[in-house]
Order: structure tokens, then sequence, then C-alpha cells
């Protein structure tokens, strides 16, 4: 997909990014897609409760409710990495928090660190979506680009290929010496209802992406996929201590890419 499509807006340069799996790491409520009926609204309560009832015991959910014009179809999926209680207390809260961030809205997407939950009217399971996009950088740059460029491109091309092979809950984590002192942690990450190839193109677009460019870390987040790489461990099993001590004095920029 060609990004010349795009435009970018930029709504905050250097932020202090202060990680928390309770704050939305990004949403998307479409304006174009009012809410027309009640039992509209009613069938989005219902597929809500499905997603959260399956996804807290499985990990993830693709289900519909409703027939004909009143159809809806959800998603739901926590991170594959993520311990089951983390995963069911996520997917809760974001059900609860995407009616209320999003109202009167058919095509809703929330996004947190430990999972991501979506609906609409419209049938997107087994798609590739990269039409919305939210982009974090480090606004640091590396001082080896070269050298740090081989290292992250062989870390990524592994934890791609783990995100979309049959069995890996659509993650894939890995990390790499780059120094006797320094480490680089990646993880991919698919929705489960795309097919390994479909997985793997997602991932390529997201990798792709010009943004992260010679930074220490970068985070790609699209509805049917996202990357993160970092010089701080993020995922499970999870050195807190470290991973906040690195995390909480990293300054970042962000941007929206939209259609």
């Amino acid at each position: 997909m060609a990004f010349s499509h795009y435009y970018l807006l930029i709504f905050a340069l250097c932020i202090l990014y202060v990680e928390s799996a309770d704050d939305p790491s990004a949403q998307l409520c479409n304006e174009n897609s009012n809410i027309t009926t009640p039992e509209i609204t009613k069938n989005i309560d219902s597929l809500l409760t499905k997603l959260v009832q399956t996804t807290s015991q499985s990990g993830y959910s693709a289900t519909t409710f409703g027939t004909d014009q009143t159809q809806v179809f959800g998603l739901a999926q926590c991170r594959g990495d993520v311990p089951n209680d983390e995963c069911s207390s996520c997917i809760q809260n974001a059900a609860k928090e995407i009616k209320t961030l999003c109202p009167n809205r058919v095509d809703a997407r929330l996004w947190y660190e430990y999972c991501f939950i979506r609906y609409d009217m419209k049938n997107f399971f087994g798609k590739v979506d990269t039409g919305y996009g939210m982009l974090y950088a480090n606004v640091e740059n590396v001082t080896d680009p070269e050298t740090f460029d081989e290292a992250l491109g062989a870390l990524m091309y592994r934890t791609n290929l783990l995100a979309a092979a049959p069995g890996s809950k659509g993650v894939g984590t890995g990390e790499t010496k780059l120094s006797d002192f320094v480490t680089l942690y990646a993880l991919s990450q698919c929705t489960r209802d795309l097919s390994p190839l479909l997985c793997r193109q997602c991932l390529a677009i997201a990798l792709g992406q010009t943004f992260c460019a010679n930074k220490k870390g970068c985070r790609v987040i699209y509805s049917s996929c996202n990357i993160r790489y970092e010089l701080y461990p993020f995922f499970f099993p999870l050195d807190e201590k470290l991973a906040l001590e690195s995390s909480s004095i990293t300054h970042y920029m962000s941007v929206v890419r939209k259609p």
C-alpha cells in the first residue's frame, strides 16, 4: 500500500512517554459511522458481552451479533504473551471504555498495551487493514545506524515469522545483544483472523515505516497488526523494575496516519 495516499497529522511532539497498561495506546471513532437505530445499539452491547466472555477465556474472539442490516462484526484480542488475568482485566476495561470514547459510532477501535477491541457493521474479518495507524518513535537517534539497522532487521524478521506461525497466538517476541550492556527487544503481532500470508504482509507494511528510521525505539499500530522495538524489556516475562526505569525517561514523538 502506497503511503502517498496518506497525510500526517502531528498532534504531539516530544512527549514524555510513561507506559501504562491502563491508558489507551490509540483509538479510532469513525465520524462517518453514526448509529441509526436502537436495535444496532443493543446489538453492539450484546456483541461486546460475547467478546469479553470469550476473550477473557481464550485471549481472542471474532464474532457477530444481529442479522441483515443491523448485524455487527466484532473482534477482541489480547497480546499473546500477556497472562490470563491481565488479559481479562484489559478486555473488560476496553469493552467498557470503547462505548464511552466512541459514543454513537458503529465503527470503533481501541488499543491498549495488552489488548485490542473493535466493532463495525462492515465485515472486516480476514482482511489486512492499515488504513489508520498510530506511530510512536523515540526522539533520540541511534549512534551507529548501519549496525543497529542490521541487527533490528534480523530480529524483526524472526519476530514476524513467529507472529505468523500457526499456534503463535498472533505474537512473536525476541531480543538480541547489541553490546555487553545494550539489548534490543522486539515484538510483532497480528490479529488472529489473518492468514499467515496476510499477517506477514501487514507486518511488512508496518516495518517499512520510514518514521522509525534510525530511532532508538518505535511502535507502529494498525488495526490488523503492530510492531514495536525498544532498548528495554516490555513484553512478558517482564523485569518490571528495569522496564520502568528505562521507559520512564524516554521521550517520544507521535503521529496519526489517516486515509
